[in-house]
């Protein structure tokens, strides 16, 4: 009997500013990244061609992918592409305030993407020797789900894709995905997630809609005085009807999903939000999925039979639908009278899944208060049961005071222990090696 052994590849160790090689399931149109190589069946080029005409925040490039006849050629374009990029960016921030620049290309699935073993290596290697972040954008499942093994089995990196985590979050990782295997895991996306989106922070919103409702420049000084809840009691009595959809507006206008919402739509669990936003409907759409909206498509998942795992609870209202929007402190305070339905429905994914929080403060005192809630039925004689956590915070910094808080109810897990750590970088990171721990 004969055994064929195959060559051994030759690992490296990564640099200081080596960044990450995302694998994603959705489409690069609509990501928010820095650079994009998008297909343009106009150009016949073999190499890429930056797109003058594009007056975004992404510089966008363009080569012909789909004419491409075989995986070499279609290496040659997106070399070009990933080199082209990676040289503007020597030197310079991200535009969408990510902890690296993220250089992105859309891949098809007319080549076999079992052979592009030798565009994983290059991947790496601009990611290494120019602290960049690559993003493989792939709508096909199927062709997704390969392009994440092949990663796995060609990332030459000493360690693998995901040597930049160490063993307690490895192994939080390996907890997480087990919940996620046996259909026990719901998601709950905060704003931190859409942060390098584009869209405006809350006192960035605030302020384009003072613009909006006229206020001159004295005026909006003033208001910015206000505390964050009040300030919108204000615009409103100003703006009256239209406020609400301006909200919708702002949002809207500049807004990008991001590989956050990419990977966590990928992991097909339920998920709960207080985003007004629809990014993680966009990154499920760009790959043909639909994201069910509750509560406004709950008779579809009853009466259609559609599967809960595709749902978001909107707990602060969305866009689509600027009536529901929570906004004001009187849109606060009466929560309980209007959203008591939504309320019950977490009360019950907090009794039957574990909960990983992506991206939120826990200062928000809607979710405090079912929290509580859940205390007080999983508690035994006011202590913690012994059976298990709630679920799971993501944290940037590590902070004492924030883990006695919590720590009775949730695993804790930090990326830093200050922002110049680049936590961003290790939690998106993180999100990436538990999708990739999901797929069998």
């Amino acid at each position: 009997q004969y055994f064929i052994f195959a060559p051994r590849r030759e690992m490296m160790k990564p640099s200081e500013k080596c960044g990450h090689v995302f694998v994603l399931h959705c489409a690069v149109d609509g990501l928010a990244t820095d650079a994009a190589l998008v297909t343009s069946t106009t150009e016949k080029e073999k190499e890429a061609c930056l797109d003058e005409s594009d007056t975004s925040k992404v510089r966008v490039y363009k080569g012909d992918l789909e004419g491409s006849k075989n995986i070499k050629e279609e290496l040659a374009i997106i070399e070009s592409y990933l080199q082209q990029a990676a040289d503007h960016f020597e030197g310079k921030w991200s535009s969408f305030r990510r902890g690296k620049v993220l250089l992105a290309l859309g891949l098809s699935s007319k080549h076999d993407a079992s052979k592009r073993d030798d565009l994983i290596k290059k991947a790496y290697e601009v990611a290494d020797q120019n602290g960049v972040d690559v993003a493989l954008c792939i709508p096909d499942e199927e062709a997704f789900i390969s392009t994440i093994k092949l990663r796995q089995e060609h990332c030459p990196i000493e360690g693998g894709p995901f040597w930049m985590l160490n063993e307690s979050q490895l192994k939080e990782v390996e907890r997480l995905a087990s919940c996620q295997k046996s259909g026990r895991l719901s998601v709950f996306i905060g704003a931190g997630i859409s942060i390098p989106s584009g869209a405006p922070s809350w006192g960035g919103l605030l302020e384009m809609l003072a613009v909006k409702a006229g206020m001159n420049e004295e005026d909006r000084g003033f208001l910015k005085e206000l505390g964050f809840l009040d300030q919108p009691t204000i615009l409103e009595e100003d703006m009256g009807d239209k406020f609400k959809p301006a909200v919708g507006e702002c949002i809207a206008e500049t807004a990008r999903y991001t590989p956050g919402h990419a990977i966590l739509k990928s992991l097909k669990s339920p998920a709960i939000t207080t985003n007004y936003d629809t990014l993680y409907e966009s990154a499920a759409k760009s790959a043909g999925k639909t994201i069910h909206q509750l509560p406004w498509d709950s008779t579809k998942i009853i009466h259609a039979r559609v599967e809960g795992r595709s749902s978001l609870l909107k707990l602060h209202g969305c866009v689509n639908h600027p009536e529901s929007i929570v906004l004001t402190r009187a849109d606060y305070m009466r929560y309980p009278d209007t959203r008591q339905a939504l309320r019950g429905f977490l009360h019950g994914m907090f009794l039957t899944s574990e909960i990983l929080f992506c991206g939120f403060s826990m200062t928000d005192d809607n979710v405090h208060k079912i929290i509580d809630d859940i205390r007080k039925v999983r508690y035994i004689d006011g202590q913690p049961c012994q059976e298990g956590v709630f679920g799971s915070i993501l944290t940037m910094t590590e902070n004492k005071m924030f883990n006695r808080l919590w720590d009775q109810d949730f695993n804790i897990t930090a990326f830093g222990k200050s922002w110049g750590d680049n936590p961003a970088w290790y939690h998106d990171a993180f999100l990436d090696c538990l999708n990739t721990s999901c797929i069998e």
